[in-house]
C-alpha cells in the first residue's frame, strides 16, 4: 500500500515532497500550545494570498474505510472530523484524521482510495483560521475516540500520550511511505489545448497580466510545468517554444474542476 499527502495538486501530492507545493505546517507534531500537545500537523497554504487554502480539496492519504465523518457534537471543539482506517501497516493499526473540514463527501463504512477527495479545507465553522488539521495514529485510539487529544499541559506525561498513539505525519509520509513519484515532463512532451473556447496567453501568470493572444482548441504546444505557479485560483505554466515562447497560460483550475491543456489531444 502506498500513501501521499492529503493536500495539493495531483502532481504535488505524487512528487514525493512533504509538504507539497507551498503548503506549510503551522503547528508541527509535539508542539505545545494552548490547545494541548499537538498530535499532528496544521496544514496552511497562504501563497499567493492569505487563506489560499480556504475550500481547497482534502484527499485520503491511502486506501481504507471511513470510520467517522461528521461534526463533533460539542460546537466549541473540532468542527467536522473524518477518520479513515487503513488496516494493518508495518504490523500496526493505521488511522488518519482530517479535522475542521467542510463539505464532507464520504460516510462511515465507505471504502475510499488514495487520492480520493473526501472534503474541503474548512475553519471548524468559524472556530479557527482556515487550515487542515491532519494526523496519523498507529493505535486504535481514533476508532474509539475520534476527538482524542491530550489535555493542554506541558509535561512529559502528555507528550508521552501523543508519542504512544500518534506519529510525526510528515516524517512518516516522507521517510517511509511515499513510494510513487511522478517524473517531470521531458522537453519533448507535446501538450494540447483541450478547452473548447481555447485559452488566453498572457505576459505573466495571473489574470491581471496583459493578454497577448490566445490558442484555439487543438493547438499543440510545449510548456514547462516545473516552472509554473499558482495565482488567482489557477495553475499556470510558461510556454517553452513557438510564437508565444516565454509567455504564460492557465493550465487548470487549482481545485481541479477545469483543465485547459493536456498531454492527450481533445476528443473529437
Amino acid at each position: 500500500m502506498s500513501f501521499s499527502s492529503p493536500v495539493g495538486t495531483e502532481e504535488e501530492r505524487n512528487s514525493g515532497k512533504i509538504w507539497p507545493g507551498t503548503w506549510v505546517d503551522a503547528t508541527p507534531y509535539l508542539t505545545q500550545y494552548k490547545y494541548g500537545i499537538h498530535p499532528g500537523a496544521d496544514l496552511n497554504w497562504n501563497s499567493p494570498r492569505w487563506d489560499a487554502d480556504a475550500h481547497a480539496p482534502v484527499y485520503a492519504i491511502g486506501d481504507g474505510k471511513v470510520t467517522y465523518a461528521q461534526r463533533w457534537p460539542n460546537p466549541n471543539y473540532w468542527g467536522n472530523i473524518i477518520v479513515i482506517d487503513h488496516g494493518i501497516v508495518d504490523g500496526n493499526p493505521l488511522f488518519s484524521r482530517y479535522a475542521h473540514v467542510e463539505n464532507i463527501r464520504v460516510s462511515p463504512g465507505q471504502s475510499v482510495s488514495k487520492g480520493q477527495q473526501i472534503a474541503q479545507v474548512g475553519n471548524g465553522f468559524g472556530l479557527f483560521e482556515y487550515h487542515l488539521h491532519f494526523d496519523i495514529s498507529t493505535t486504535k485510539i481514533l476508532l474509539l475516540e475520534p476527538q482524542n487529544w491530550p489535555a493542554p499541559k506541558a509535561t512529559p506525561y502528555y507528550k508521552g500520550i501523543v508519542r504512544k498513539h500518534y506519529v510525526d505525519p510528515r516524517a512518516w509520509l516522507q521517510q517511509t511511505h511515499v513510494v510513487e513519484t511522478i517524473t517531470p515532463p521531458v522537453m519533448s512532451t507535446v501538450w494540447y489545448v483541450i478547452a473548447p473556447a481555447g485559452v488566453p496567453v498572457r505576459k505573466d501568470h495571473g489574470l491581471s497580466a496583459e493578454q497577448v493572444g490566445s490558442l484555439p482548441q487543438g493547438s499543440e504546444l510545449s510548456i514547462d510545468e516545473t516552472k509554473g505557479g499558482h495565482q488567482d485560483g489557477y495553475s499556470w505554466a510558461p510556454i517553452k517554444s513557438g510564437q508565444y515562447e516565454g509567455h504564460w497560460l492557465a493550465i487548470r483550475k487549482q481545485d481541479g474542476s477545469e483543465t485547459y491543456v493536456s498531454t492527450n489531444p481533445p476528443s473529437k
